[in-house]
């Protein structure tokens, strides 16, 4: 195996990416990243604290709530709560009005009317938006962590909330296609 796999599980592990297993889980996930493995593979005991689903889809239809209650208790405990509050939510068949949200009193955009021209652009918007707005609260708190997206737009849309050095270093590794790479959940 290409010595550079071993580099990265090692990495990852100084890293923090497997703290919250167990010795034996954390040495077996070492172990399949040394091996080849994909990093970011979802192990149900991260379920939650690194990683969580959202389904885009269930996302730009007013899952909000459901698909961001996963992680809550993650965010307090990196300084952030989560309330989340529906200011106007149209039916996606409508032709006017935008979703908006507020999070912890920041008002968020999920989609406006024009984003369902494409309706993935529409999907899109509603998971990598909220996060954004989620991720500039963590930076205010002080927090290490960010939010990223993996397939963000499709209905296997997760969320990750890795210190963003373990997303550097597999994207730096040059092992994992960029298509594979978690995405920071950032304003656009």
């Amino acid at each position: 195996m290409d010595q550079r796999w071993a580099e990265l599980a090692e990495t990852l592990r100084v890293l923090g990416m497997w703290d919250r297993l167990s010795d034996q889980e954390a040495a077996e996930a070492e172990r399949t990243i040394a091996d080849g493995g994909y990093p970011f593979r979802k192990p149900e005991a991260l379920e939650g604290v690194l990683w969580f689903y959202l389904d885009s889809e269930e996302m730009a239809e007013g899952q909000i709530r459901f698909k961001l209650s996963a992680i809550e208790p993650a965010l307090r405990e990196h300084g952030v709560g989560l309330c989340i509050d529906v200011l106007n939510h149209p039916d996606v068949e409508a032709t006017v009005g935008d979703y908006i949200i507020a999070l912890n009193g920041r008002r968020c955009v999920m989609w406006t009317q024009a984003d369902w021209a494409q309706p993935w652009i529409a999907r899109r918007k509603a998971t990598v938006r909220p996060l954004a707005v989620l991720n500039d609260q963590l930076a205010e708190a002080g927090a290490t962590v960010r939010l990223f997206t993996l397939y963000a737009g499709s209905e296997e849309a997760t969320g990750w909330l890795p210190d963003p050095r373990i997303v550097a270093a597999v994207t730096d590794s040059g092992l994992i296609e960029e298509r594979e790479l978690p995405v920071l959940a950032v304003h656009a």
